[in-house]
């Protein structure tokens, strides 16, 4: 993929969020307020540690633990947006019922256990590599990033993978192109700073503007490998590398 790819990417997700606002909006609402309500809980909580009085570790520990289950939930949510925003890149499935694509991890049993594990296995390898330095741990995240869409997609084939098959077919998907996808996210740091300056607000465009480009992104990596004859289809065998 080259420089070309990346603008026709962002073009023709923006096109697509700004046609389709609505959609976008109600598909990505509940997961950013989710979000925000859970970053404002836990900033909250952290002041009380100044607080002295009885509760104050009582009241400290019931706020964490609610921020913590907001921030889980905003992060499935946002998954299964995610998921939506793939599908509709792939033609699949129409814009209807934003709010219920939202819970798309919860489809089948078989997505949510899978996210779960990839998640800990990803976060896992990736605190390990940063242990050597911040870069290894960075390049290392964006070779495990599409995991969790290729295992969604071994169950779609009903030719169902391990998640750590999936890292390991992550890993060999974006062998070349972690540098695309690095430099495609560094091109949304002035849409990510309009949404500090805009205390959040711009976030109901950009993110799911974000999102439907990464998705482009995932589809068009999947179509070239497939497109490709020399391509080295996974097989199962290359081993659990992290």
């Amino acid at each position: 993929m080259d420089s070309q790819d990346r603008i026709d990417f962002k073009l023709g997700a923006k096109a697509q969020v700004l046609d389709h606002f609505k959609f976008y909006f109600l598909l990505t609402i509940l997961w950013l307020a989710l979000g925000f309500i859970g970053g404002l809980t836990y900033q909250r909580s952290m002041n009380w540690i100044m607080a002295v009085n009885n509760n104050s570790g009582f009241v400290l520990g019931g706020g964490l633990s609610l921020a913590g289950v907001l921030t889980i939930a905003s992060s499935i949510m946002r998954v299964g947006s995610q998921l939506t925003m793939i599908d509709l890149d792939r033609g699949k499935i129409t814009m209807d019922n934003p709010l219920q694509r939202s819970f798309a991890l919860f489809d089948k049993g078989q997505y949510f256990l899978g996210w779960l594990f990839i998640a800990i296995l990803v976060g896992i390898f990736t605190f390990l590599w940063s242990l050597l330095f911040f870069v290894p741990g960075m390049i290392k995240a964006y070779a495990y990033s599409q995991s969790f869409y290729i295992y969604r997609d071994a169950i779609d084939r009903n030719d169902p993978i391990t998640p750590l098959e999936a890292i390991t077919e992550s890993r060999r998907l974006m062998d070349g192109n972690k540098a695309f996808l690095f430099i495609m996210d560094l091109s949304f740091i002035g849409w990510m700073m309009l949404q500090g300056i805009t205390f959040g607000f711009a976030a109901l465009f950009v993110q799911p503007y974000y999102d439907q480009t990464r998705a482009k992104f995932y589809n068009q990596l999947v179509i070239r490998d497939e497109d490709t004859p020399a391509a080295d289809t996974f097989t199962g065998d290359q081993g659990p590398e992290a």
